[in-house]
């Protein structure tokens, strides 16, 4: 098989092992009273550990007058912080507070919970074999990671 098929089947079975996946752990994320747009920001704030408003408007693809709102709404519930930048009293500085990041970690322990189930039902012929790719996944995500543009970070 040639690599560009290879790589479709790869990303295939990707898109099977996510949807398999949900199923498992659907019922946290339906759980949580938030917009799509609120997530996507709590993830990105916490993913930087802090940012500004320009920053998360570029991830999100809006203007940083439509972050306002969503920011009030999660400092509002306690999940975001806003602080002066001590370089630059015009820029604020969005991170998670412990709440917010506690709410993260339950969505990542969750879906850890997870798979430690689905990878504890499989053979170590299996397990050897899922390590191996995955080392190489981890090997090529670190080497583009390293390509990309601070500004991307």
């Amino acid at each position: 098989m040639e690599k560009t098929e290879l790589i479709r089947e790869v990303l295939a079975l990707q898109g099977q092992v996510d949807h398999v996946v949900r199923h498992f752990s659907a019922e946290p994320w339906i759980d949580l009273k938030m917009t799509i747009a609120q997530l996507k920001s709590m993830f990105f704030i916490s993913a930087r550990g802090k940012t500004n408003f320009k920053k998360l408007a570029d991830a999100l693809g809006v203007t940083p007058p439509n972050i306002t709102g969503i920011i009030d709404r999660l400092v509002k519930q306690g999940l975001v912080s806003r602080t002066e930048n001590t370089e630059d009293r015009r820029v604020m500085l969005l991170q998670m507070t412990a709440k917010g990041q506690e709410l993260i970690h339950r969505l990542h322990e969750n879906r850890f919970q997870n798979m430690h189930s689905i990878v504890n039902s499989m053979d170590e012929d299996e397990l050897n074999a899922l390590m191996k790719g995955l080392n190489g996944v981890l090997k090529a995500a670190e080497a583009l990671r390293e390509e990309e543009p601070e500004s991307k970070r």
